[in-house]
């Protein structure tokens, strides 16, 4: 099959879709040359550091991360909104799209999330901007923002380095950095000649959207709250911690390595804990009693939901001796389409009391691969 940017995106559940409109900047076709086997991580990826409008022919980006290759005159570029999403944040049903009743979960807008676009490189970053020319010269076709926690979840974007090559052959090693908060989550090539699939499989497992940072919590979960909760504060000594999507990031997200990272800040409005599941990320697990005193309290432990992608994450497991059904939502389905992708979403945590360690961490979603060829041979 000819593939003209082929977007395939592995989430919880994975989606694929072929788009030609975005196909028009092709920078400087094959000016990388054979690719050979391809291997490790091949795009240099740049955060967004200032809002960028609609028609602008400058991005300000941060420092780069991923392959140490820097942008340069002629570049294809790849920039894309990663997380946008608006949510309602009601203590109900409503949680997430609005709409009253279960399951409390989704987005009551996806603004721009996953919007993306190719543009050419007119010049090397420079001053922390890079100069680019969109479709048909003109700049971005579309708005891209770049905002911390505050009236709502963090917004994100990044502009991703994309390799142009001759030809090239796809090789069991070819991934992409893992999504990091600002950057990363997303393998994208563009082979002007054949691509040759290698019998190999290409795989961003886990490379996506972070899952919610499991804790240990002993304490009396704090005064009012209940176990039908759909958010709480990340403060509070109770209830797992939402997974990671297009409309935020909790306050604690899963380390491959080590303990939960604090971002130090709570990430959705009006708590990052509890059942609800904003966008496509999973809920956390609602504790079966989570203001008990202490030392007694969170300890009916419930699981947290999946995130999602081209489908719907699972609901989280009951909790543990009362059998509530009190586990975090599913994240929502990612409606994608030909000019709009997305990560897939974060799991989401489970409450727990009394394991080490990062028990009970939500599971990270499933990167994206974008690929461009004009031909492509062989099976892979």
């Amino acid at each position: 099959m000819t593939m003209l940017a082929a977007a395939v995106v592995f989430g919880a559940l994975a989606s694929r879709s072929v788009d030609t409109a975005f196909a028009a900047p092709c920078a400087t076709p094959g000016t990388n040359g054979p690719g050979g086997t391809l291997t490790g991580v091949v795009n240099t990826y740049y955060p967004g550091n200032a809002n960028a409008a609609a028609g602008a022919t400058s991005i300000t980006v941060g420092a780069s991360t991923g392959a140490a290759t820097p942008i340069a005159a002629g570049d294809l570029l790849l920039v894309i909104q990663i997380q946008d999403a608006s949510i309602t944040t009601a203590n109900t049903g409503a949680y997430g799209d609005g709409v009253a009743g279960d399951p409390a979960s989704g987005a009551l807008n996806l603004n721009n999330a996953g919007k993306y676009e190719y543009v050419r490189a007119t010049g090397a970053v420079a001053a922390g901007a890079v100069p680019i020319a969109g479709a048909g010269g003109g700049g971005l076709l579309n708005a891209y923002t770049d905002a911390a926690y505050g009236a709502q979840g963090q917004r994100r974007f990044q502009v991703v380095r994309v390799p142009q090559y001759s030809s090239a052959t796809l090789g069991a090693g070819l991934t992409a950095s893992a999504w990091n908060g600002r950057t990363g989550g997303i393998l994208a090539i563009d082979a002007t000649g054949t691509l040759s699939l290698g019998g190999a499989t290409v795989d961003v497992t886990g490379l996506g959207f972070r899952g919610g940072g499991g804790r240990l919590l002993q304490g009396a979960g704090g005064s009012g709250l209940l176990n039908t909760d759909y958010r709480s504060l990340a403060t509070l000594d109770a209830n797992g911690q939402k997974g990671e999507g297009i409309a935020g990031t909790p306050r604690h997200v899963r380390n491959a390595v080590a303990a939960p990272i604090d971002t130090g800040v709570e990430g959705y409005v009006n708590g990052s804990s509890a059942r609800g599941a904003p966008g496509n990320a999973g809920g956390g697990g609602s504790d079966g009693r989570p203001a008990a005193a202490s030392p007694g309290g969170n300890d009916e432990n419930s699981g947290g939901g999946g995130g999602a992608n081209g489908g719907t994450g699972g609901v989280g497991g009951n909790t543990w001796n009362s059998n509530l059904a009190r586990g975090g939502f599913g994240g929502a389905a990612y409606p994608g389409s030909a000019s709009q992708l997305a990560l897939g979403g974060g799991g989401g945590a489970g409450s727990r009391n009394n394991s080490a360690g990062a028990a009970s961490t939500g599971g990270n979603g499933g990167g994206m691969v974008l690929i461009r060829a004009g031909v492509d041979a062989g099976t892979g």
